[in-house]
């Protein structure tokens, strides 16, 4: 691999950490919820496995499932306390959920080293797959091609959640929850079922991002960042297109970093505004709705 390569390696690699991270954000929003807060599924993930592999010594693979599933512990909270809410009151809460892990992390300076962070967290050790040694922790073409294979994971999840009688059910929720319920659906289990998966997803996306990176910090993993990029990306590239979460991070990530971050290096991050902006005025339905139109209507 060329020298010059590794920097497009790495941009395409967080290209689909970033994909996934909007597919599992979109799975919880496929029932009518838009969550602020998912930042802290994103955070308790980062330092759930990086808490891990520091104090018990487990491999780092084993570290990313500890982080998913710190991530998923937090979501039945959510669904438990959070089970009346609706509208504005539950995007609020869920932007307020993110301040509860944070404090704790910042102020449990015994536990997880406070606002110091969390540095030196090991990468993820190569894997000897017959005669090929696949380097995921070092090597940026390695780790494109394990971020490739996690968006697509999340991606087949997220397709499902469309197009499969689980799919069904939740439209249905997101739609009616009375005239859901007549028809028999569970509307408090199809609502779990997506946040619990989808506070999994993005604990294991937390988890990847703290390997991939080396440190961790509360500002940095648990910042409105974190929760504002996956809904922008999705609103862009389409909520209710099978690909279109991914499609809002192909391109807008690249163009941030390759482009606008070399134009604007203090106000870059305005550009995500003004994509919500030309987003709603312009592609309501996303861009993947846009495309699909403009194809249908070349063909027919």
């Amino acid at each position: 691999m060329a020298p010059g390569d590794s920097i497009y390696f790495r941009v395409l690699a967080m290209t689909c950490l970033y994909g996934a991270l909007a597919f599992a954000w979109n799975l919880h929003a496929l029932t009518g919820v838009v969550s602020l807060g998912h930042a802290a599924f994103f955070g308790l993930g980062a330092y759930g496995s990086a808490l891990a592999v520091h104090y018990w010594k487990i491999s780092p693979w084993w570290g990313l499932l500890l982080g998913g599933g710190a991530g998923a512990a937090y979501g039945v909270a959510w669904a438990v306390v959070f089970r009346n809410l609706r509208g504005p009151y539950l995007a609020l809460a869920t932007l307020a959920s993110v301040q509860v892990p944070q404090v704790i992390i910042d102020n449990w300076e015994s536990v997880t080293f406070g606002s110091l962070g969390v540095v030196g967290i090991p990468a993820l050790p190569p894997l000897d797959l017959g005669p090929v040694r696949w380097d995921a922790g070092e090597d940026p073409r390695g780790q494109y091609y394990l971020l490739l294979g996690f968006l697509l994971l999340v991606a087949g999840i997220h397709r499902a959640a469309i197009s499969s009688r689980w799919g069904w059910a939740i439209r249905a929720v997101r739609e009616d929850e009375v005239a859901a319920s007549a028809i028999g659906v569970n509307v408090w289990g199809a609502r779990f079922q997506t946040l619990v998966s989808s506070a999994f997803l993005t604990g294991l996306c937390g988890a990847l991002y703290a390997h991939l990176i080396g440190l961790v910090e509360p500002p940095l993993v648990f910042s409105l960042h974190i929760s504002a990029v996956p809904l922008v990306f999705t609103i862009f590239g389409g909520r209710y297109q099978a690909y279109g979460p991914f499609l809002g991070a192909l391109v807008l990530y690249p163009l941030d970093q390759l482009l606008f971050h070399a134009w604007l290096p203090a106000g870059h991050a305005m550009v995500y505004g003004l994509v919500i902006v030309v987003a709603i005025l312009c592609f309501p339905q996303g861009i993947a709705a846009w495309l699909q139109e403009r194809v249908k209507s070349v063909w027919s």
